[in-house]
């Protein structure tokens, strides 16, 4: 096997995120460090086994294969099984939808939301979706999981001043134990993480209004996000 080879396809891999969702050759060139023409041949390697797609535009996607082999990685984890209950139970006992966002490629990934049964209107997100570096669930994951190799090098990528916001994020999140959002369009996002026996292995939110969700250290919210956290994670086999 090509060390080499198989090194460059995981950094072209990892320019995908939800703060670049397409890249060009020239693009990827310059961002990974190669010359244009060899970027050109992996790039054109990838399209061929449907990993990448080339748009009209020339630029490239996540493609086919890629977003299966997420897909099925996502449906492996124990963590997806055993968070149905507890969520269940927090969205129906808040009135407020919970998600479960589990860490990608190089952001975090919406995947398993639980919505409140008695509301007749909700504010919710589709599993599978990237969350920007914007998201209080990245602010955990950037938090609890820094020295992971994928997480350092997210946050190497970014430009500097979404690196500066993500370290504002950090430091707030770090200071508190989970993390606090509420948007300039009124949706507020309570998340805490969830453990795991090798440490952190998911964030669970909560998601809504600012009208809806408390997002203060005080609210009944956080307390029951903390409570469905910690028994996830006692399931997940986390140490107290």
């Amino acid at each position: 096997m090509d060390i080499q080879a198989v090194d460059r396809v995981g950094m072209i891999l990892a320019l995908f995120g939800p703060h670049r969702e397409s890249v060009t050759s020239t693009e990827a060139a310059d961002l990974i460090g190669l010359n244009r023409t060899t970027t050109y041949r992996y790039l054109t390697s990838l399209v061929n086994a449907n990993v990448l797609d080339l748009r009209d535009d020339r630029t490239y996607v996540p493609g086919p294969a890629l977003v299966q082999l997420g897909a099925f990685a996502l449906g492996r984890r124990d963590i997806l099984r055993l968070a149905v209950d507890p969520m269940q139970t927090l969205a129906r006992d808040t009135e407020i939808t919970a998600v479960l966002s589990l860490w990608g490629s190089s952001s975090p990934v919406v995947a398993h939301v639980e919505e409140p049964p008695r509301r007749e209107i909700v504010v919710s997100v589709r599993v599978g979706m990237q969350l920007s570096t914007a998201a209080a669930q990245t602010g955990i994951f950037h938090t609890f999981m820094a020295d992971a190799p994928s997480v350092a090098r997210a946050s190497r990528q970014l430009p500097s001043g979404e690196r500066e916001r993500i370290e504002r994020l950090v430091r707030e999140t770090s200071e508190r134990g989970y993390a606090a959002q509420v948007s300039t369009r009124g949706i507020a996002v309570l998340a805490t993480p969830v453990w795991d026996e090798h440490g952190l292995a998911a964030s669970l939110a909560l998601l809504s209004t600012r009208d809806v969700l408390d997002v203060h250290a005080e609210s009944v919210e956080l307390a029951a996000l903390r409570n469905a956290a910690t028994t996830i994670s006692q399931s997940l086999g986390a140490e107290d």
